[in-house]
């Protein structure tokens, strides 16, 4: 309400008999509780929505009434809720710059044509500000929708919903059960440059699917679809339908159908795809299966299933909470939070109207923003890895749009609207002030700095106890836990082919020696030689007597005796040099830590202090230093408990059956703590490595620098 009810320039206009157009019609719709009123622009496509207070007025303009008249009687009606003349004449210049009333007594075509022109000129601007997504209109298909639709319409009833509920359920369990192929064809077949043939292929023929389903469900509850065509986004062709129209439909739940054709039927055709890719062998229809299920599902969900981005999600969650033009409305909300809170600026319009609705405009403003930069983000990104010139442009452009742009319209507002003149003070303190504050930390205070890696408790190489003999183990002479010195027997083998074998060894020796002693007195030269072969079966002894002996597995430390599997151990065979457990010593206990190569250089070249953690117990703090580093990096994990699987960072390359191999390069430290650890073997650890202060500016800098030389290689 204005603070005046009358107004000085309501003479010029109170006279006029206005009168809505014949070409448009109104709907009435209900949002939140409350009834809003559509006005569909049938020459233009376009759509206006009203407030029922609006409407009062708008219902009375049959070109018999005067606008003075239908003030009045609109006051009456409303009672205290009356509209002020400044508005009366508000809404007229808005329904006339909309198109919605006659100029005249007769329907000013040429004043038509014009606007309509000048619409055009609007919306192809619009695309120049947005190089990412631009529209190419091409052809009319409504005819052929209203000829085919008698065909298509046995597709669209409740028994055909069924049948996609079923079928995207069952592929949906199926696809759970058989992820991990799903993946593994994902990094082997996908990546293939041979396959990008292929979803060229399949691509537009998904999306052309997908775009006919929104206009068939346009056509199903009475509505026209007028324009086809082409939109760059990312300047790769996707087909479109001007599926306006369903925005007169009265019913939510229609609205809701037209938005989500598209993804029900992708989803549909995705979930065929799964059946044929599980029925066949693999070829070519295996692969185009495959494909078929990537574009059309995971690409569906990830984008037009998405109500972050401006696609069909986005209109399915504006009708679902009952909010219409929920992006452009969240953002306007946040300005004026902004402006009243932040610069206290009262009498504002508020634009929530119903309880609820400013938790969902504020929560979606905020959500959509950052992701609107990490999206574009990406996309640049991607443009500048295959063209890096045009990724640039881009990049300049987004950061004209989304930054410059928007800055430069803040300040034009501080510093000509009027409202502004007795908060510029406030302006200074609330906003521009703690904007200089952020700005003087980030580039040059010093913060402090570390980096956190993960690591595992390592024992030396001489602490593992392999079996010295092949054998079957017989006899455990120490249980598994205990302290034992140098030299404690711990395991008893038994391999009855090496007893056979020194006693056999052993005859073969006495029996030399009796044909030694034997020739010494009849022949000096054969006595020789039955010594030398004497000699040979001594030397076969020894070796045999201790192989014997190595049956018995002794410590060759002082420290806790470990097995790896002492409950199951008795009885099972073992080559020799297998592994069986180890001797700890908590004194001789280290972690080897992994580093990743975003992070080698600081610590490499910037470690002023480091921390350990073991998880078994973060609240202990321990000291440490780095030993030494292990030469070169590799994608090799030391210990499968740094992996995903083990509740590590690293997750494991797919491709990789025999070790545990990660998809970069990491780069390994021996840190001693310098008190003893009483951890269990390759336990996991968090090692905090501590940095001189710097300010986050040259962090940023760093990971800007990283990203540079990864995508780009400079």
């Amino acid at each position: 309400m204005s603070e005046s009810l009358f107004s000085r320039s309501w003479y010029r206009v109170a006279p006029l008999k206005p009168r809505l157009r014949s070409h448009v019609q109104m709907y009435k719709h209900m949002y939140r509780g409350e009834d809003w009123y559509v006005i569909q622009d049938r020459f233009t496509g376009r759509h206006h929505r009203f407030s029922a207070e609006a409407y009062q007025i708008i219902g009375f303009m049959d070109g018999e009434r005067t606008l003075g008249a239908i003030w009045d009687q609109a006051c009456k009606n409303m009672g205290d809720h009356m509209p002020t003349q400044d508005e009366v004449i508000g809404l007229l210049a808005q329904l006339y710059r909309s198109d919605l009333l006659h100029s005249s007594a007769l329907a000013n075509i040429a004043d038509l044509e014009q606007r309509k022109t000048s619409g055009k000129r609007k919306r192809l601007l619009a695309s120049v500000r947005s190089p990412m997504s631009m529209r190419l209109p091409l052809l009319d298909p409504d005819r052929f929708l209203s000829k085919s639709m008698s065909i298509v319409r046995h597709f669209m009833g409740v028994p055909a919903l069924l049948v996609w509920i079923f079928t995207v359920f069952i592929a949906s369990v199926l696809a759970v059960m058989h992820w991990p192929d799903l993946a593994n064809n994902f990094t082997d077949q996908v990546l293939a440059l041979e396959n990008i043939f292929l979803v060229t292929l399949i691509y537009p023929v998904i999306k052309v699917l997908h775009e006919f389903g929104h206009a068939y469900m346009v056509k199903k509850w009475g509505g026209e679809v007028h324009e086809m065509g082409v939109i760059f986004l990312v300047f790769m062709p996707i087909p479109y339908v001007e599926a306006s129209s369903s925005l007169a439909f009265e019913e939510k739940y229609k609205r809701m159908f037209v938005g989500a054709a598209g993804i029900l039927i992708e989803l549909f055709i995705a979930s065929i795809a799964l059946f044929v890719w599980l029925s066949v062998e693999p070829g070519p229809i295996r692969m185009a299966a495959f494909n078929i299920m990537l574009i059309a599902g995971v690409s569906t969900l990830l984008f037009n299933g998405n109500p972050l981005l401006r696609f069909d999600a986005y209109y399915v969650l504006a009708d679902f909470l009952e909010i219409p033009n929920l992006g452009q409305k969240s953002s306007r909300y946040l300005g004026y939070l902004c402006q009243r809170y932040l610069l206290g600026i009262r009498g504002l319009d508020p634009l929530t109207t119903t309880v609820g609705e400013s938790f969902w405009l504020f929560a979606y403003g905020i959500v959509s923003f950052f992701y609107r930069i990490f999206i574009s983000f990406r996309i640049i990104l991607f443009v500048a890895g295959k063209f890096f010139f045009v990724g640039l442009v881009l990049a300049l452009w987004a950061a004209v749009g989304m930054i410059v742009m928007p800055i430069s319209k803040m300040v034009v507002f501080a510093v000509k609207n009027h409202k502004m003149k007795s908060k510029r003070l406030r302006l200074f303190l609330v906003i521009i002030l703690p904007i200089l504050l952020f700005l003087g930390t980030v580039l040059f205070y010093p913060l402090p700095s570390y980096t956190v890696c993960e690591g595992v408790t390592w024992l030396p190489d001489e602490s593992s106890l392999h079996a010295t003999s092949s054998g079957f183990v017989k006899e455990i002479l120490v249980d598994s836990g205990a302290w034992v010195t140098a030299g404690t027997p711990l395991i008893r083998f038994s391999n009855d082919e090496l007893v056979m074998q020194k006693r056999l060894i052993k005859a073969k020796r006495d029996e030399f020696l009796a044909k030694y002693d034997l020739s010494r007195q009849r022949d000096i030269n054969e006595a020789m030689l039955f010594k030398e072969a004497l000699i040979q079966v001594e030397a076969e002894l020894v070796e045999a007597r201790q192989r014997v002996d190595e049956l018995i597995l002794s410590a060759s430390d002082d420290g806790f005796f470990i097995l790896e599997q002492s409950e199951d151990i008795r009885g099972r065979y073992y080559r020799r040099g297998a592994n069986l457990g180890y001797i700890l010593d908590p004194e001789k206990l280290y972690l080897r830590v992994v580093v990743p190569q975003a992070d080698i250089e600081n610590v490499r070249s910037d470690t002023v202090d480091i921390e350990v953690r073991l998880a078994g117990d973060l609240n202990a703090v321990s000291p440490a230093e780095v030993v030494r580093e292990i030469p070169a990096g590799s994608r090799e994990l030391p210990s499968l408990a740094l992996s995903t699987l083990g509740g590590g960072p690293f997750g494991l390359d797919p491709r990789e059956k025999q070790r545990p191999m990660v998809l970069e390069n990491l780069f390994q430290f021996e840190v001693h703590v310098d008190q003893p650890l009483q951890a269990h073997v390759q336990e996991r650890a968090y090692v905090r490595f501590e940095h001189s202060p710097e300010p986050i500016s040259r962090r940023w800098y760093r990971s800007f620098r990283r990203l540079l030389l990864s995508h780009f290689g400079f």
